[in-house]
């Protein structure tokens, strides 16, 4: 072998910058697919309150007694109401469908009041404005906890006014 002859191949410094730059490209990429799924599990948590308030609040409107149904504990399943609730109503379940853990359910109703003066100082009550019954404003809010932090949602429905 001619000691004049160039060598060929790859230095041990220059494996050891390629694979830094791997590593570091494969470590982006890992970080990445975690906050995607990470995002996924929020937006499904938030997709299955939201379902089970507009569930409840549906429910609700089609009660003929105009009692806010019952929810089973097991599954969040909705039974028609006999007698009027106590409200609020607050119960904690677990949804047959959707995401598997506990959900907060809050029913809530009261007269609504409305519509604002022009000084916005003082309300109005409905029966002042010539109507026979006031109507109610009901109230769904579902809560739930994940990684440590308690996240809420929020439904309002008006009554129909008579």
């Amino acid at each position: 072998m001619n000691c004049n002859e160039p060598m060929s191949g790859f230095t041990l410094v220059e494996i050891l910058v390629a694979l830094v730059i791997v590593s570091v490209a494969l470590l982006s990429i890992g970080s990445f697919t975690i906050s995607i799924v990470s995002s996924d599990q929020a937006s499904r948590e938030r997709a299955t309150a939201v379902s089970l308030a507009e569930q409840v609040l549906e429910y609700w409107q089609h009660d003929s007694n105009d009692y806010a149904p019952t929810i089973a504990t097991a599954d969040c399943g909705l039974t028609t109401t006999t007698a009027a609730p106590a409200y609020p109503v607050n119960v904690t379940c677990v949804p047959a469908s959707g995401m598997k853990i506990p959900y907060t359910i809050i029913t809530d109703q009261k007269n609504a009041v409305g519509p604002l003066p022009a000084s916005l100082s003082t309300f109005k009550n409905f029966t002042k404005q010539g109507y026979n019954v006031t109507p109610k404003t009901k109230a769904v809010t579902v809560s739930w906890t994940s990684r440590g932090k308690v996240h809420m949602i929020y439904l309002t429905n008006l009554s129909k006014v008579q």
